[in-house]
């Protein structure tokens, strides 16, 4: 049964996979430095990081990589704002800066801000004209409105909710009870998520109720078809109550629309 990391997503000049690295492109000032930061953060050692980060700035305050990179250490620490303030001072320093760029746009997506970032991508092209991909995010944003949050990748970056957060901290404590109660509270207050119905269906699993758990998590799937790690949950569930046969059918059928979800494949075949 997966359950943490949350929210984990690999993205530009962010390292939440091993197979990304921080880009080479991306020289500037106290280079070693921010290259040993970086290793720190791949490492997980974030505290580290961050002394050698601050002290960065301290020294120069327009280190726009290492601001960048303090906006990383806050996203691993699931400080969403303290993430969207670092990466937006980064591309006040340097417009054009890819990496920081998409990080600000999944931090303004992981807090429904999307709308208050157009000025600074419409900088950034002023600055780059080639910036090809940031031409489609300002035309994604003025264009969807509030549909981009039920985009694939604001889907995948999900957005940020409180209640699920506390939720999601008494189960990693092993407050069972406690977790499922503030799910409930979540889906009865802001209507339902995809986060609460897998969160339940995690409860459920580990209460052994695992037809409950496998009914939770396509509940979950029906709103965010594109999270692998809900996948992984529905296929435990379905092992433990003889419905493999069903969870292959809808793993399947999303597969076929959204390619991010190839990766697990061999795990749905291999399935008894």
């Amino acid at each position: 049964m997966y359950r943490y990391p949350f929210n984990e997503v690999a993205l530009k000049g962010r390292p939440m996979e091993p197979n990304k690295s921080f880009s080479s492109s991306a020289q500037a000032p106290f280079e070693a430095e921010n290259v040993k930061a970086e290793e720190l953060i791949s490492a997980g050692d974030l505290s580290a990081a961050a002394r050698i980060l601050v002290d960065i700035v301290e020294k120069d305050p327009n280190n726009w990589r290492a601001f960048n990179n303090m906006g990383i250490v806050s996203w691993m620490q699931q400080a969403w704002g303290d993430a969207f303030v670092m990466f937006r001072k980064s591309i006040s320093l340097k417009p054009d800066y890819s990496d920081a760029i998409m990080n600000l746009f999944d931090a303004a997506l992981k807090l429904r801000r999307a709308n208050e970032i157009l000025p600074d991508l419409r900088k950034a092209l002023e600055a780059n004209g080639g910036l090809e991909e940031v031409k489609v995010l300002v035309e994604t944003i003025e264009q969807e409105g509030d549909e981009i949050y039920r985009s694939e990748r604001a889907l995948v970056v999900g957005v940020h909710n409180p209640l699920i957060e506390q939720a999601n901290t008494l189960l990693e404590d092993g407050r069972i009870n406690e977790a499922m109660a503030k799910y409930l509270e979540a889906n009865d207050t802001q209507g339902p998520s995809a986060e609460a119905f897998s969160g339940l269906g995690i409860v459920s699993y580990y209460q052994g109720r695992y037809g409950d758990a496998f009914t939770l998590f396509v509940e979950a799937l029906k709103i965010n078809p594109a999270d692998p790690d809900t996948y992984v949950n529905l296929l435990d569930a379905a092992k433990n109550c003889d419905r493999v046969d069903e969870a292959k059918k809808i793993y399947e059928t999303f597969a076929k629309a959204i390619s991010s979800l190839k990766p697990l494949a061999s795990e749905f075949e291999k399935a008894l």
